[in-house]
């Protein structure tokens, strides 16, 4: 059962109208449900954007575009109530996981996430830090799939990752590396000494925007940093590629500033586009969104237990605090952004 009625809860007010901290009544878990009292919560990019209105029209559809909101999509704390049909679930166990975009986001002291969403956290192992990863590698897998690479296929694999020291970008270096390809990063100089500790067998500088230097060598690209480079890095990939996947695609933003038909018809003329620049017998082109998926859940269970991925903490501040969060976040400064609730 629930004992305590009542949580805190990060409350996005509207578009650019900032953030209040608000005690909201406690629901208990419905059937496949656990709630968790969180330890910790990421700021992601996407939070940030949210926060502004991005998204509003296509995540209206799934309930997620109205304001105010409680955004997040990681979460890392202890579960405090079980609902029916929930697993092996109890209370009292240490867990980390993502929850999909809603207006009950995880900047909470207490979230209701679907059990299926969440994994069992390793005895020792620190929840806030655990609370970095998940969005960040749920949505990395989805993209390194969506080029078509695998845990089978990646060995020997040329792989160019645009924005690789990001968290996407750093997961990926990880990843892949661990895979047994040859990740080659794209980075700012600042930024190369983390690259290469990821795991990049080379690392290129990315303020000098490097595609044209490139030969068509490359079996997959990845773009975790900018659509407008979109293009360019489909001109790295060599013939017969895996293909690409790109997570800054404008699908999203196509909607918002369109509407649904001239936003659909856009996205349409986007992606053919795109697709029409593959080298010749490439087999993949993806736009990657975000979900919870149980095969990158998976995958990211492994790389835990092994100790294997994780990112740094650039800052830790309070619910009251969480403007720091996101300006640091929309700063880009280093480290990951965690709120905690206590």
């Amino acid at each position: 059962m629930v004992t305590n009625t009542i949580g805190s809860s990060l409350m996005c007010v509207g578009p650019g109208g900032g953030f209040e901290v608000r005690q909201l009544p406690r629901r208990k878990p419905a059937t496949g449900e656990i709630e968790v009292a969180v330890a910790a919560a990421s700021v992601n990019p996407i939070d940030v954007r949210r926060a502004k209105g991005y998204g509003r029209r296509l995540l209206s559809l799934m309930g997620a575009g109205r304001f105010p909101m409680v955004l997040g999509n990681d979460v890392a704390g202890t579960v405090t109530a079980v609902g029916n049909n929930a697993g092996a679930f109890k209370v009292g166990d240490r867990v980390y996981g993502v929850k999909p975009p809603s207006v009950e986001g995880t900047h909470a002291s207490h979230v209701l996430v679907k059990a299926g969403h969440v994994l069992p956290a390793p005895a020792g192992r620190d929840l806030q830090a655990l609370a970095a990863v998940p969005y960040s590698f749920v949505t990395m897998w989805l993209a390194v799939r969506g080029s078509g690479l695998t845990r089978q296929n990646a060995g020997g694999k040329r792989v160019l990752v645009h924005g690789a020291a990001g968290g996407l970008g750093i997961l990926a270096l990880q990843m892949l590396s661990r895979w047994g390809a040859q990740p080659t990063a794209i980075a700012r100089p600042p930024d190369f000494a983390a690259c290469r500790q990821a795991g990049a067998a080379e690392v290129l500088d990315g303020s000098i925007k490097p595609f044209a230097s490139l030969s068509r060598a490359f079996d997959a690209t990845l773009n975790f940093a900018a659509w407008e480079d979109d293009l360019a890095l489909l001109g790295c990939l060599r013939r017969d590629a895996l293909g690409h996947a790109t997570t800054v695609h404008p699908l999203l933003a196509n909607f918002d500033e369109l509407g649904w038909l001239r936003g659909a018809l856009k996205t349409f003329s986007d992606k053919r586009r795109h697709r029409a620049a593959l080298p010749e017998g490439t087999q993949n082109y993806a736009w990657t969104v975000f979900r919870p998926d149980a095969s990158a859940l998976q995958e990211l269970r492994q790389s835990v237990e092994q100790q294997c991925d994780g990112l740094t903490i650039g800052l830790r501040t309070p619910l009251a605090g969480a403007a720091q969060a996101f300006d640091h976040v929309r700063n880009r400064q280093r480290g990951r952004a965690l709120i905690l609730p206590e």
